[in-house]
């Protein structure tokens, strides 16, 4: 234990510099990281100021997806097969103290609350709310439940959570967004799917907001003559300061239909606005990432899957060029990649084993390498377990589920933290609080 008693302490040391105490006479704490078991199906809790393992909870599956709650409390566990999603109460709650957070620690607990359904995908949490979204069934195969179901964050402490389901007209691969205001944001399906074509994408071409009393559509951009209102082959979502940005499809050369956008939206003086964002070449984006505190957001970037460049977007230009284009180290694929808690760096690890930190303004530029895990396959659906990467506070977390550890390192001082061995096959890591 002599190595992992090093590790803490050099982790302490780093936590003191990424938030300082000053005029402060105690230790803030840590908090703590929740990952799954690649394979068991488990989920477990770790103790970031011990490094223990303080709990863990079985789950449907081994591996499944995690979500965090914007208030950092609670963890969404997704698995899409056999639809069940699940919420653990990390007991973590946050009082800001201007130069630090101060971290309080309740009891970890899973919550009774369930949710259940056809293929759940993406989960949102935004002003006060959960969204997440099942996207039913293909529409030749048997029939199904497509659905949203919006949890009241304040109330998920309760024994019966405040909820509202609203019913998608068709299966879709979609996504629902809170908006504040009793507003919503859902994805409209792709009509050509609906009906039964099997060549169609899954994916939707628009979204509609929505008044959550009654379900009436406010604002409506599912307009595919439009480009300024509508996402050919949405995927990909991210959120700054109430300013909403998707990822629609590449374009083609001289055909301003066919895509060739990010779509943004966000509320206007007197009603909800879109406009779209040219990308700067015949590439596009399926997930975007971003911080309150940043001023950019970033997304993956390629012509086909698996995309090999990150892209940052400034959400108050009308296009990107060449210059927000950062190709990733020998055309490597980007496997996983997270932005810092002031959004001005970037994480990103890829197949060689590589963590590289990213500065993102004023110009791309690398500030750090790691070899953070042993070279891996990072092919979707690989076989061999995956390692995943996420942000807790300053800090970014990378799983290695080869040397069965956990390892931090941090945004503040470009350095290695934590090294933490574990009794499992660490594989997903939930995010932290935002």
């Amino acid at each position: 234990m002599q190595f992992l008693k090093h590790s803490l302490a050099c982790g302490a040391a780093i936590a003191a510099l990424s938030s300082p105490v000053l005029a402060h006479d105690h230790q803030t704490s840590r908090g703590r990281l929740v990952f799954a078991d690649h394979a068991q199906p488990k989920v477990y809790v770790l103790d970031l100021d011990s490094g223990e393992v303080t709990d863990s909870f079985d789950v449907p599956r081994a591996n499944p997806s995690f979500s965090a709650t914007e208030n950092g409390r609670y963890v969404v566990i997704t698995t899409g097969e056999p639809g069940i999603v699940k919420f653990l109460d990390t007991g973590l709650s946050f009082e800001s103290h201007d130069d630090h957070m101060d971290i309080d620690k309740g009891k970890v607990r899973m919550l009774d609350f369930t949710l259940s359904g056809d293929k759940p995908s993406h989960v949102v949490s935004e002003n006060g709310w959960v969204a997440v979204a099942f996207d039913g069934v293909k529409p030749w195969e048997r029939a199904s439940d497509p659905k949203a179901v919006f949890i009241k964050l304040d109330s998920l402490s309760k024994a019966k959570p405040v909820t509202k389901t609203w019913k998608s007209p068709a299966p879709q691969h979609g996504i629902a967004v809170p908006l504040g205001g009793d507003r919503f944001l859902v994805s409209t399906p792709n009509e050509a799917y609906a009906k039964g074509d099997q060549s169609a994408s899954s994916r939707s071409n628009g979204f509609e907001i929505l008044d959550g009393k009654s379900w009436k559509v406010t604002a409506s951009f599912n307009d595919l003559s439009d480009a300024a209102r509508s996402c050919k082959a949405y995927h990909g979502h991210g959120s700054s300061n109430g300013v909403h940005v998707f990822g629609c499809a590449e374009g083609v050369k001289d055909d301003p239909k066919s895509g060739g956008m990010l779509a943004l939206v966000k509320q206007g003086k007197n009603a909800w606005q879109a406009r779209r964002i040219a990308y700067a070449d015949e590439r596009r984006t399926s997930t975007i990432k971003g911080r309150d505190e940043g001023s950019f957001m970033v997304g993956n970037y390629g012509s086909k899957s698996p995309y090999d460049a990150l892209v940052r977007i400034d959400p108050k230009k009308n296009a990107l060029t060449s210059a927000d284009v950062l190709p990733l180290p020998g055309g490597q694929a980007v496997c996983k990649f997270e932005l810092s808690q002031s959004g001005r760096h970037v994480a990103s690890l890829t197949a060689d084993g590589k963590l590289r930190v990213f500065e993102i303004a004023p110009a791309w530029k690398e500030v750090a390498s790691f070899d953070a895990v042993p070279a891996f396959d990072c092919a979707y659906g690989a076989r061999t377990p995956t390692p995943s990467l996420a942000v807790i506070g300053d800090n970014a977390f990378v799983s290695d589920p080869v040397n069965k550890r956990i390892r931090e390192y941090s945004f503040t001082n470009l350095k290695q933290g934590l090294d933490i061995p574990v009794d499992a096959v660490p594989a997903n890591i939930a995010p932290g609080k935002p």
